[in-house]
């Protein structure tokens, strides 16, 4: 059976590749970082099961892998994403030929940085109602019921009292990213940037 591998798999079997993952930043409780007896019988079973990798048997496969092999959810990221690799480039149904390659790491990587965010404060103010009426009982009875053609107004030369501690925060996204964006591209040295990013995976 002739077996194609991606240009990245074939690179990593030309080198050391006993490290962990990322040269040691990423370890897992249930697999090492090459294809081992256990993720080729998981990866015959997920076949047998689904077939080849598919989007839309991503949640199928990943429920197989924590519920029925009692992996942790890093995990199956990882393996999910090795399978996709594994059997969308080969014409194979056993994952045996794969025993000893390197898997390559997927997982969730979080960078430090500032995250603006905005919130909708309440608060009050002097100021005034106003609305059309034949009469003052009228008018008083509109503003009594809750007439909507009723419109307020301030002058805003008074002092806004608030209550900060009461709003409801949001993370603005859209201007996040594009600041994220301006920050990373100020900074030339990887290794910096390298500091300030942890592996999720890592704080479970």
């Amino acid at each position: 059976m002739k077996i194609k591998l991606t240009e990245s798999q074939y690179s990593r079997l030309l080198v050391e590749n006993d490290k962990s993952f990322l040269d040691g930043d990423v370890q897992f409780p249930h697999i090492g970082n090459k294809v081992s007896k256990f993720i080729v019988k998981l990866f015959n079973y997920i076949y047998k099961k689904i077939g080849s990798y598919e989007v839309h048997k991503s949640q199928d496969i990943g429920m197989i892998m924590t519920r029925d092999f009692g992996l942790t959810v890093p995990e199956s990221t990882l393996l999910i994403h090795n399978y996709s690799n594994f059997s969308k480039n080969t014409e194979v149904s056993e994952f045996n030929v794969f025993l000893g390659l390197p898997l390559e790491f997927y997982g969730e990587f979080k960078y430090t940085t500032g995250v603006p965010v905005s919130a909708y404060v309440n608060g009050r103010m002097e100021g005034f109602v106003y609305g059309n009426a034949s009469s003052y009982e009228e008018f008083i009875d509109s503003m009594k019921n809750g007439n909507w053609d009723l419109t307020m107004d301030s002058d805003w030369e008074g002092p806004v009292e608030s209550w900060p501690e009461d709003a409801e925060w949001e993370i603005d996204q859209d201007w996040g990213i594009e600041r994220l964006s301006d920050e990373i591209g100020n900074k030339t040295n990887i290794e910096t940037l390298k500091d300030k990013i942890v592996m999720s995976q890592n704080e479970n």
